[in-house]
């Protein structure tokens, strides 16, 4: 298909998939990066990290592995069950 201003030829369906392997890319990059920052602290700082969250270890690095959007994707399934994110008690430190 012929552009009508650049004269490029554009392949929407190419186009797409290309977004959509850049977009799997970039998540596998955060998603290893988060956990990479982690290999960098000393395991008495994971540990407390953890401690200071209320995690255990393994469940602080399985976050990590989500990735920074995980968060924003549970607020999204929240509100889609129409669950108001807000009203939810909110877990105190020990």
């Amino acid at each position: 298909m012929q552009g009508s201003e650049t004269g490029q030829v554009h392949y929407p369906m190419v186009e797409f998939v290309l977004d959509a392997i850049a977009r799997w890319i970039n998540k596998y990059r955060n998603m290893h990066g988060a956990r990479d920052e982690l290999e960098h602290c000393s395991q008495e700082d994971v540990m407390r990290i953890a401690r200071d969250l209320g995690l255990s270890v393994s469940d602080l690095r399985g976050l990590a592995a989500k990735g920074p959007g995980a968060a924003e994707t549970l607020q999204k399934m929240l509100l889609a069950l129409s669950v108001d994110p807000q009203s939810l008690p909110r877990p105190t430190p020990p």
